[in-house]
């Protein structure tokens, strides 16, 4: 191997660093200047030990193309002469990633043709692309996006001037933090804006990942009379007896059968079942009864009316009998537009004040709370799951962005329902399952005329109008269905023609 191997062949390990040993860590730091998912480190071995105009070819876990994470290593391979990506999909039955063929050559060159190939569907019948290496030198975080002519197109329209954007703004919208400190900056920017320009999404919002409790079971309860709280009574009965069977406690000896155990509970108030579980978690463990079961049922009484909180109340707790407010905990189901939540937190004072200062707990962005704005479903598979998130407390797991000028509320959660927004976040953004919210602030967005914000809002009018009937059980989830492909339909076209990409 004088001078290098003439060519390096491999199938790095699909093994990503999170929870792996720090001193290995800090090895890779010492050695290649980063930390991340071992097959970035492969693709820089392995071009480091080839000859000059040596041929390097693995096959991998195709998360590089898009992630930030992974930009050194799209830089990389385009600063050496990248000959051929192959999307593979998933070969690998048991692998739980996308695949992709790389082939790239040791030597620096400008100008030449990368070789692109769709074969999702099989070699044989694959789809096969030829694009200029400037295209991914030109287009923002070196994206690797499929070259279909109307990825092209969205590269030649929107592409470049978001890349402009970026390179001007995006360390002054990454967090809540700088959003707030460049606030005089931004807001000159923000009214500079004209419709028919393009921003982007956190140029004109604001907002956090959410609150973590630490302890969802000792702060949150779901509503009395939905399907959840039913379904808590069961589990409450299910729980309590397999923790007497396996824990024998003292203080319940006296329960020697489930029957007796669903007597028991059956006698309690709702305060005396809380406090119960509340008393049994503090002694046996936090997770006894499972890591953030839910045990509260929240009976109407019990709920403050937001829109009379003040700011104190808001921040610092509600003293008082009234004292739960609505808590948005994310949507397993990906409701997109509108969803009820059945989820409520227990916003006492005393609760506050421990939220505040728990170590376990997670409070950040408690500006945002009691505020109207929209949420997403974090975990997507191609697309984008955008509803109106209302005057609740968020969880982590509901990311929320708030319209600097609340008059894109419901321009902007239709927007983000389109296909093609979808289809861009997936190509240009982040090609993986988990949509982060520095992900959805990178969106490109269309400033609208009056007129097409009015368009916008009416869609998403009758869409909700829809969304609420279901949940009514006024119409059934299949004619739900129906009617919301309808209005996608529309929303589609619209959206393309927005965007000057019909």
């Amino acid at each position: 191997m004088r001078g290098g191997f003439d060519i390096v062949i491999g199938n790095p390990p699909y093994v990503s660093t999170k929870g792996i040993d720090t001193e290995f860590k800090k090895v890779l730091e010492e050695v290649y200047g980063f930390s991340d998912d071992l097959y970035n480190h492969f693709y820089f071995k392995g071009i480091e030990i080839l000859k000059e105009n040596g041929i390097l070819a693995f096959i991998s876990s195709k998360t590089f193309w898009t992630l930030q994470t992974k930009k050194n290593l799209r830089k990389l391979l385009l600063d050496n002469k990248l000959l051929q990506l192959v999307d593979m999909a998933n070969p690998f039955g048991s692998v739980m990633v996308d695949t992709c063929i790389t082939i790239v050559q040791k030597t620096r060159v400008k100008d030449y043709e990368i070789l692109f190939i769709d074969a999702r569907n099989g070699l044989d019948k694959k789809e096969v692309y030829k694009v200029k290496d400037e295209v991914y030198k030109n287009v923002a975080h070196n994206v690797f996006f499929m070259p279909t002519e109307f990825n092209l197109k969205i590269y030649e329209k929107i592409g470049k001037r978001v890349k402009e954007l970026l390179e001007r703004w995006w360390d002054k919208i990454f967090s809540s933090k700088n959003i707030e400190r460049y606030k005089t900056e931004l807001e000159a920017y923000r009214k500079s804006l004209k419709a028919g320009d393009i921003t982007l999404l956190g140029l004109i919002t604001e907002g956090g990942v959410g609150l973590a409790t630490g302890d969802n079971g000792r702060y949150l309860g779901v509503l009395e009379g939905t399907k959840w709280a039913e379904k808590v009574r069961k589990e409450r009965l299910e729980k309590l007896w397999n923790f007497i069977k396996n824990q024998n406690p003292r203080e319940l000896s006296s329960l020697k059968s489930k029957k007796e155990v669903e007597v028991y509970l059956n006698r309690l108030s709702e305060k005396e079942i809380r406090e119960l579980f509340d008393d049994l978690k503090e002694k046996y463990g936090r997770d006894i009864f499972g890591q953030g079961w839910l045990y509260r049922i929240v009976s109407k009484d019990e709920i403050a009316d937001v829109d009379s909180l003040s700011d104190d109340e808001k921040l610092n707790g509600i003293d008082g009998d009234k004292t739960f407010v609505p808590y948005d905990k994310g949507d397993r189901d990906g409701n997109r537009w509108w969803a009820p939540t059945p989820y409520y937190i227990d916003w006492s004072r005393e609760n506050v004040r421990v939220l505040q200062t728990d170590p376990k707990a997670r409070w950040q962005g408690y500006q945002f709370y009691f505020r109207e704005g929209f949420c997403w479903k974090d975990i997507g598979m191609d697309i984008l799951k955008v509803k109106l998130k209302e005057k609740t407390i968020n969880d982590v797991k509901s990311m929320s962005l708030y319209p600097i000028d609340k008059k894109y509320t419901k321009y902007l959660i239709a927007v983000l329902n389109s296909t093609f927004l979808s289809h861009y976040q997936f190509h240009f953004i982040n090609n993986t399952v988990s949509i982060q919210i520095n992900d959805i602030r990178q969106l490109p967005i269309v400033i609208p005329t009056d007129n097409e914000l009015k368009e916008f809002e009416d869609i998403f009018n009758r869409a909700v109008n829809i969304q609420k009937k279901k949940f009514g059980r006024l119409i059934s989830e299949k004619e739900a269905e129906k009617e919301l492909d309808k209005i996608q339909k529309e929303l589609d076209e619209k959206v393309l023609k927005l965007y000057g990409l019909e």
